[in-house]
Formats: structure tokens, C-alpha cells, sequence
């Protein structure tokens, strides 16, 4: 019976069980491989890294895996334009990396990566990927908002926004959080950032402003102004002193930018130079002679990035050498800073810049009303109106103690730096690093080092203040704190123009990726110094950031000129094409960065100068077109077909002057016509509510020119008598 019981019972058991046992769901064993990949990336577009790693069962790294895995789907490996089989494993880890100076290109090819698709343990990683208009879309945004509504922060507020929808698959309240809380408090508190370069920024910006705010109210400025008008006295010579000062200051462009502009400001006012032009004589100066300078913050990452390249070509040079012979080619930065003396010397302008000019000396309207004036608070302390006296000491002390604390700081981390760098290659028996200012200038910390200096720059001037009673200890507080926060409205464009960067970057959209993708190509060796000035001028413009710029697009320049020439028997790291291709990238770069309106030192000049950002960015834009079309024509073209640089500068500095003496108008000559038509301020200021035009007709000025003549020809014959 109990036999019968217990048959009875598992019979029961199989007949009320439902399902097969084929179809019971087995425990899913761990995935056999890891896969670090983007979580964002761009179709079409090679992505910088993808890491697999093999596993072992209990999830650590199986090292003894050393062959092939049966199928990897969704990766491909290009090399030379070939799509190629991908490497073997090696001690338990495939690393496929994008090299562009080998050509050698990684890509993504569907939205799932998956490592032996018919095992169990498979690998997976999901990868978000999107179109490459989409990755151009934040800065387009930015560029026509900025010219649509004439206002820079709406316009990367929303071009931040935009982004941060896009990388978060389309969710506006997402986009909306993230482009706040991820994007740009990252970029003030830089988690993960060693250096936290972004934050120095911001507080050497404040300080240099409170600096200028004790200067200011306490009548150092005044004092400056009227001592430097005993020998600037019409426009052109407060121009051509800012320039000159410009090419003084060439160690760092942050430094060029903020002390040009602020020191120079005062004196311009008085001379009626608008605050466009004063920023544009600024920022035209600053990154260009810093670029091209022998000694400064930019050698060292320029030639960086060239002995990387050749590094990786197994080219062996002289770097330093390589950078001095490619100096001739730098058509842009050469020709614009001579650009920027003929326009101050001359008194010409046109375009946007020229009625600029006009209103300022037609109106006395530095700043175009119902624009924004970054240092609107200084008002009347500007004049020293508070000051009980105005002593010329009270601004020496504070600048020499900048300039003094910022050459004498670089000297210093450079110097430890270097011994350092020596110390570990000393102990690796390798040769030891020359120690020269060039090399301590290379490695020095400049963002440091000029948030110590402006701190303690912005002390000595209370200091300086304080002991003279120009002011009392209460009222140089005061005057500090107003100065810093006058600094609030360029800060807070600074960060957004990061965040944007940092949006377009290629750990997110990869836009500067997306358009060499779609800008490059094999072309003849002759065009290449041409193409690589245009192609880093796009980049440039798109990210706002030069450096970076440099770093891209120099590897990828310098590896396609040198396969274009192996052919040719003619491959050497001194030949007149490359040297034309390192020159084009880097003076592309400064080109795109002087064009974009998310560019740091271009906001950090509109800064210092009073000016309204975009409005800086409308009127210096024409200038900087206008020299780079004379680079191109004049100099990267026929650089590519064998003419030397020191035959195409001066025909190049010729063409420039002929465009500005006889295409530009002199300024004041057009406010006095605009005067005499009778055009009010609000008239000149808004074409579009009544067309301005001048009324003398061409009689009008020939009988003006003639009573000249005979005012002239009088008082001579009076002088005679």
C-alpha cells in the first residue's frame, strides 16, 4: 500500500506540472567580459577608447586569456581607411584607442556592444547614440540666439539646456536639472580636478577687479590717466599705447587681457575710444603674441603637441627648433598684430567697429546704450572722484606688484617643476632637462601664480591707498568689494561658455570630433597648410577653446601632410609643408578663438574693457575675417606651392594697409558729418525706427573742403604778417 501511495503521489507531481523542464529558466552565470565604453557617442564618428575586459567566473580580471573571442559585434577598427580584424587579447584586455596620427580609427557601429553573442555570460554594454547634426546643434545655438537676441547669457543658458536634453535621451525636465546641477556647477568645482583650474580663474578675475577698484576710487587711475595724456594726446596715441602694452605683456594672455585692458581703460575713456575698440585692440593682442612669443605659457603646450606628433611618426627633431622654424608661418597672429597698429596709428575703421567709433566721439556713448556695461558700478570712482588725494603711486605700487609677483612666481613653480622632473629622470638614468627660463616658463603654473599675484596685488593697492590717506582703510574695503563684484556678470558668462565646452567635449557630443570627420580628407600636400588653417579655425569657433583645439587637430595635420609626403620622397620634420601645417593649426586656432562668443579670453577682454561681450564679438569679428582671408590669400596659399614666408608677410602687411587706409574712413571725420546732418543719438542708434543717412552731397563737401583751404591759407598769411 505505501508503494502504491508514494507512485499515486508522483504521478500527481508530473501531471500538475505545467511547464517543461527545457523550458525552466536556468541562473544566468555572470557576464564573461566587461566593456568600458562611451555612454554617449556620435554615429559615423570614431570614439576615443573602448576597453574589454575578460572575466572570471567570480568577476576578476582572467589574465590567462590571451586569444580571440568567438564574435564581437558593434565595434570596427579602420586603419588607413580599412576596415580591419580587431587585435587578439592580451593578458586578458582588448584596449582599441583612436590614433589619428596613425590614422587608426575606433567605431561603434550599433546601440548595443556585445562581446560572443551564442554563450551564456555573454558581454553587453548599451551605448546612447545620436546623429551629427545633433552634436553641432549647442554651439549653433549659442552663435544665432547671440545674434538673434543681442544677449550672450539667454543664448548659452539655452544652448546649455539643449545639450544636456540631448545627452540625456530627450528628456526636457532632465536636461533642465542636469544642465544645472551636472554641467555648470562642475565647471566651478572641477570634481576630480587636480588643479582646479577654473576656480583660480574665477578668483584672480575678482581680484584683479577689486584691485582696479581700490586704484580707481582711490584716484591711482586718475592720477595714471593724466600723466599718460601728457603724452597720448589724440585717440590714435591712446591706441597705439595699448597695443604697444599688449606686446609687453606677452607671458600669458589671461594676465594680457585683464591688466591691458583695465590699466588702459581710463585713458581711452578720456579719448573717446569706444569700449569695443578698446576691447578689440585687447584681445587682438593678447593670445597672438603669446602664441608667437619664444618665451611664454603657450610654448610649452605648442610644442608639446608637435613633439607628440612627431613622437608618434618616429620623427626625431629638436622641438624647440621645429617651433622657431614654424614661426614665419604663423600668417595670422603676425599680420593681425600688425593689423592692429595700422588701424590705432591711422584712425581707420569699418563695419560695426567704425559705428562704434562714431557714437563714442559723436555722442560721447562709450558703451551702446541698453547694453551691458560689466563695470558699470565703477561710475564716477573711475574719476577718483572719491579720493582725498590723487597720488600717481597709488596705481604704480599695485601694478609692479602684479607684474613683479607674476614673472617672479612663474620663475618659482617653474623652477620646482623642472627639479622635480629632473629628480624622477635622474633616477631612471635618463637625461636630465636643460634648466633655462624657457624650459622653467614651460612648466610653470600660471593660473596660480596669478591668483597669488592679483590677491596680493589687490592688498598693496589698499595698502598703498590706505598709508597715503588717499582713502581710509574703511573706504579701500569698500572700493575692494565693489571692484570684485563688478567682475560677477563676465564670471558668470565664463562658466557657461565652459559649460557649453564641456557639452561639446568628446566625452559627450564630440563635436570638435564631427567636424574633422566631416572637414578632412586626402587632399594634395601643397593645400594642406591652408585646410588645417581652416579646419582649426571651425573647431575653434565651435568649442571656444584654442588649446584644445592645438591638441586635436595637430596629430591629425602632421600625420596626413607627412603620408602625403613619404610618396614623394620628401617626408622631414622641417619641410616647408609641414612647417606651413604647424603653423596653420596654431594660428587657426587663435583665429576661431577670437571669432567664438563662448571663447574664455575673449570674454575675459570684454571684461576688462568695459565692453559688452557680444557686442566686442560683432565688431571685432569683420577685423579678424579680414586678416585671415590676407593669411590665406596671401600666405597659407602660396606657402603650400613653394613661396617663402619672408616674400609673403610684407606682401600680405602691403595688402592690409591698402584695405585699411583706403577701405576704412577715419572716424572722427564721420561724427563730425553726422553731427552736421543733425542726427541725434537715438537716430544713430536705431536704424531701423528712421534710416540714418548723411545729407552733404558731394557739392556740400567739396565747398566744405575749399573753406578749409582758405581757413588755412588765412591764418598762414596771418602768421606771416
Amino acid at each position: 500500500m505505501a508503494a502504491i501511495h508514494s507512485y499515486l503521489i508522483i504521478l500527481t507531481s508530473f501531471v500538475a506540472q505545467s511547464d517543461k523542464i527545457s523550458d525552466v529558466p536556468l541562473l544566468e552565470e555572470p557576464a564573461r567580459y566587461s566593456i568600458e565604453a562611451p555612454d554617449i557617442t556620435v554615429r559615423g564618428v570614431p570614439v576615443s577608447k573602448v576597453t574589454i575586459r575578460a572575466l572570471k567566473v567570480n568577476g576578476s580580471l582572467d589574465t590567462a586569456f590571451s586569444g580571440h573571442p568567438q564574435q564581437i559585434l558593434g565595434l570596427e577598427l579602420w586603419v588607413d581607411d580599412v576596415d580591419t580584424a580587431l587585435p587578439r587579447f592580451e593578458n586578458g584586455i582588448l584596449e582599441l584607442k583612436t590614433d589619428l596620427s596613425k590614422n587608426q580609427k575606433v567605431f561603434i557601429t550599433q546601440d548595443t556592444i556585445v562581446v560572443d553573442p551564442d554563450i551564456r555570460g555573454t558581454g553587453k554594454q548599451a551605448v546612447y547614440r545620436i546623429s551629427k547634426w545633433l552634436s553641432l546643434l549647442p554651439p549653433l545655438i549659442a552663435v544665432v540666439l547671440a545674434i538673434w537676441f543681442r544677449n550672450i547669457i539667454l543664448a548659452l543658458l539655452v544652448s546649455i539646456w539643449c545639450g544636456a536634453v540631448i545627452i540625456y535621451h530627450g528628456n526636457l525636465f532632465l536636461g533642465f536639472v542636469h544642465a544645472l546641477d551636472t554641467f555648470v556647477i562642475h565647471e566651478i568645482v572641477e570634481p576630480g580636478s587636480p588643479d582646479n583650474s577654473h576656480m583660480m580663474i574665477i578668483l584672480f578675475t575678482m581680484f584683479l577687479g577689486a584691485m582696479v577698484g581700490v586704484m580707481s576710487m582711490g584716484g591711482g587711475t586718475a592720477a595714471l590717466v593724466t600723466r599718460l595724456a601728457q603724452y597720448a594726446t589724440k585717440r590714435e596715441h591712446s591706441q597705439v599705447m595699448t597695443w604697444f602694452l599688449g606686446l609687453v605683456i606677452f607671458f600669458d594672455d589671461y594676465a594680457n587681457s585683464l591688466l591691458v585692458g583695465s590699466s588702459m581703460r581710463p585713458l581711452t575713456d578720456r579719448m573717446k575710444v569706444s569700449r569695443e575698440k578698446l576691447s578689440f585692440l585687447v584681445d587682438s593682442t593678447a593670445a597672438p603674441v603669446s602664441g608667437i612669443a619664444i618665451i611664454s605659457t603657450w610654448v610649452g603646450v605648442e610644442i608639446g603637441y608637435i613633439a607628440d606628433s612627431y613622437a608618434s611618426l618616429g620623427m626625431a627633431e629638436d622641438y624647440y627648433t621645429t617651433f622657431l622654424y614654424s614661426l614665419p608661418y604663423r600668417f595670422y597672429p603676425l599680420h593681425l598684430l600688425a593689423f592692429v597698429w595700422l588701424v590705432a596709428y591711422l584712425g581707420h575703421d569699418y563695419g560695426p567697429m567704425l559705428k562704434a567709433e562714431i557714437r563714442a566721439i559723436a555722442f560721447n556713448q562709450l558703451v551702446r546704450p541698453g547694453r551691458v556695461n560689466i563695470l558699470e558700478s565703477e561710475s564716477g570712482a573711475e574719476k577718483g572722484e572719491l579720493a582725498h588725494r590723487l597720488l600717481l603711486r597709488n596705481a604704480l605700487i599695485p601694478l609692479f606688484v602684479l607684474l613683479g609677483l607674476a614673472m617672479t612666481g612663474l620663475w618659482w613653480t617653474g623652477s620646482i617643476e623642472v627639479d622635480q622632473l629632473n629628480q624622477a629622470l635622474f633616477q631612471q638614468d635618463k637625461p636630465l632637462l636643460e634648466k633655462n627660463f624657457r624650459t622653467i616658463l614651460e612648466h610653470a603654473s600660471p593660473n596660480r601664480v596669478l591668483l597669488i599675484s592679483s590677491f596680493l596685488a589687490s592688498i598693496a593697492a589698499i595698502a598703498s591707498c590706505s598709508f597715503s590717506k588717499a582713502l581710509s582703510l574703511n573706504e579701500c574695503i569698500e572700493a575692494w568689494s565693489v571692484g570684485a563684484k563688478s567682475m560677477f556678470l563676465a564670471i558668470l558668462i565664463l562658466v557657461l561658455a565652459w559649460s557649453v565646452a564641456t557639452i561639446c567635449d568628446e566625452s559627450h557630443l564630440n563635436t570638435a570630433g564631427v567636424l574633422v570627420e566631416m572637414l578632412s580628407g586626402s587632399l594634395s600636400p601643397n593645400w594642406m597648410p591652408m585646410i588645417t588653417f581652416l579646419l582649426a579655425a571651425a573647431v575653434s569657433f565651435a568649442t571656444g577653446s584654442s588649446w584644445s583645439t592645438m591638441g586635436l587637430i595637430m596629430p591629425l595635420s602632421i600625420s596626413v601632410t607627412y603620408s602625403l609626403l613619404v610618396p614623394l620622397n620628401e617626408a622631414g620634420p622641417n619641410h616647408h609643408l609641414m612647417l606651413g601645417t604647424i603653423g596653420g593649426v596654431l594660428a587657426g586656432a587663435i583665429f576661431g578663438d577670437h571669432c567664438s562668443p563662448i571663447s574664455d579670453t575673449t570674454i575675459l577682454s570684454s571684461a576688462a574693457s568695459g565692453s559688452d561681450h557680444l557686442d566686442h564679438v560683432i565688431t571685432q569679428m569683420p577685423y579678424a575675417v579680414t586678416v585671415a582671408i590676407v593669411s590665406v590669400v596671401f600666405g597659407y596659399i602660396p606657402v603650400g606651392f613653394g613661396f617663402q614666408p619672408y616674400i609673403l608677410l610684407p606682401v600680405g602687411l602691403i595688402v592690409l594697409f591698402i584695405i585699411v587706409q583706403f577701405y576704412g574712413k577715419s572716424a572722427e571725420l564721420e561724427a563730425a558729418k553726422v553731427l552736421k546732418a543733425g542726427i541725434s543719438a537715438e537716430e544713430f542708434n536705431n536704424p531701423n525706427d528712421k534710416e540714418v543717412e548723411l545729407k552733404e552731397s558731394d557739392e556740400e563737401n567739396e565747398s566744405e573742403e575749399a573753406e578749409e583751404l582758405e581757413e588755412t591759407t588765412t591764418d598762414s598769411v596771418e602768421e606771416s604778417e
